[in-house]
């Protein structure tokens, strides 16, 4: 059984909880002993309670650490996927700092960047107290004020490219509060910046004192280094699309010049320049690939040299430039006449070449017939004499032709003997060929 002194000795040992060490005197032995057990058994239950409690702070400082650290990430990828593709600068700053006061809880948050020349910043974006500064100075129809490098706290930061924890604004004779009625204890502004140095400024702001620990702080500040990119990027990407959109508008504009101009030069290439029609290089050309498509195919086509029958007589009486007159008509005169998908050209002289598509010698000698008649009803200002023309006719279809050259060899000997006749049409045939 234990004696009376030993339960007091006891009894004091757990109301001190190890706190204080409690005297044996007046325990025997034994007692004393026991009391010795007792007294290491609360002294390492006091300590297990202290390493429980720190533990518990640690755990729920750790705790604390990951969910800011995971709102830190989700702010990451949300700002991230606000800067995707083309965005004004004013309103990818508005969506950053939205994204910021809603992760991260801050009461109020801005964004100040540097205006061009470097001397100013102002706020373009805010929520809290730059949202209603904003706001105030939209309503006023100004624009958001600006604040001179090294003026307040963010002016300093700006142009330190430090941050700077302001824990109680009101012991600090640098800060310059907007002209609002809002209430700032703390304030916490950090440089957002580039490869080329400070770009602006992210400020974050509470109406209680020292409202940012210093984890906070640390993670702010990996974030407003990711702003910065972030607001440098859109920046250059817009730069880049503005760029690219009028340099696009240059090339289209030149390209449409490049091809007005190389029609024009084309027109100018393949066209005989006093009747407009094609000229001589052009239009073989031309009866070369009708003559390989008819050969290819099975089509026929016939081929009519037209001629003047009184050019020299009109040159010796009117003089060229009357003669060049009229070699004009003729030219207006057979493009007026032509059918649709025909080639007709100037091939020298006083000389025209037709190609006739789909036709064979009646359909051609028909069409040539027209052409007579119609021409010799011509009046030509100035002239006193009847204009007439003559026109030799050589076609695919009955005669094997090798090449187009020959072909128009057999044209040209047909024109031969209708000119010897004048005004008169006259079709190939080998018998009659002249020497």
């Amino acid at each position: 059984m234990s004696s009376q002194p030993f339960l007091k000795w006891l009894e004091r040992v757990l109301s001190e909880k190890g706190r204080t060490p409690v005297p044996t005197e007046g325990i025997s032995p034994r007692e004393t002993v026991l009391a010795e057990r007792i007294k290491r058994e609360c002294e390492q239950a006091a300590a297990l309670q202290r390493y429980s409690k720190l533990s518990l702070q640690a755990l729920n400082n750790t705790e604390m650490l990951c969910e800011m650290t995971l709102r830190v990430l989700s702010s990451l990828i949300k700002i991230g996927r606000t800067g995707e593709g083309p965005r004004d600068i004013d309103e990818l700053c508005s969506d950053i700092v939205g994204v910021l006061s809603q992760d991260l809880e801050f009461e109020n948050c801005s964004i100040m960047l540097k205006e061009p020349g470097g001397g100013h910043l102002r706020i373009v974006a805010g929520k809290g107290k730059g949202d209603k500064y904003l706001v105030a100075q939209k309503r006023r129809g100004k624009r958001a004020r600006s604040i001179r490098i090294g003026e307040g706290i963010a002016g300093r930061v700006a142009e330190s490219g430090e941050y700077l924890f302001v824990p109680d604004v009101s012991k600090n004779r640098h800060f310059k509060p907007l002209p609002m009625e809002v209430h700032v204890a703390s304030l916490l502004s950090m440089p957002l910046r580039n490869n080329e140095g400070v770009i602006g400024v992210v400020n974050f702001s509470h109406s209680v004192p020292d409202a940012f620990d210093t984890t906070r702080i640390h993670l702010v500040m990996l974030l407003s280094d990711y702003v910065g990119q972030m607001i440098t990027l859109a920046t250059l990407y817009n730069r880049t699309t503005d760029w690219n959109e009028t340099l696009r508008r240059e090339v289209a504009e030149k390209t449409k010049e490049l091809v007005a101009k190389n029609r024009k030069l084309h027109k100018i290439a393949v066209t005989d320049s006093l009747t407009g029609l094609y000229n001589r290089r052009f239009f073989f050309m031309r009866l070369e690939q009708e003559f390989s498509r008819a050969l290819r195919y099975g089509e026929h086509f016939a081929l009519l040299i037209i001629d003047l029958d009184n050019l020299k007589p009109i040159n010796d009486t009117y003089g060229h430039i009357t003669g060049d007159r009229v070699i004009k008509g003729l030219g207006k005169f057979l493009g007026r006449a032509g059918r649709k998908g025909d080639t007709i050209g100037r091939i020298g002289g006083d000389e025209f070449a037709y190609i006739l598509l789909n036709a064979d010698e009646t359909i051609a000698h028909s069409f040539a017939l027209r052409l007579q008649e119609e021409f010799a009803s011509m009046d030509f200002r100035g002239v006193g004499m009847r204009t007439t023309i003559s026109v030799g006719i050589a076609c695919t279809q009955n005669y094997h032709f090798d090449k187009y050259q020959a072909l128009y060899r057999a044209a040209d000997d047909a024109l031969y003997r209708a000119k010897k006749k004048r005004n008169s049409v006259s079709i190939f045939r080998p018998s009659l060929r002249h020497s």
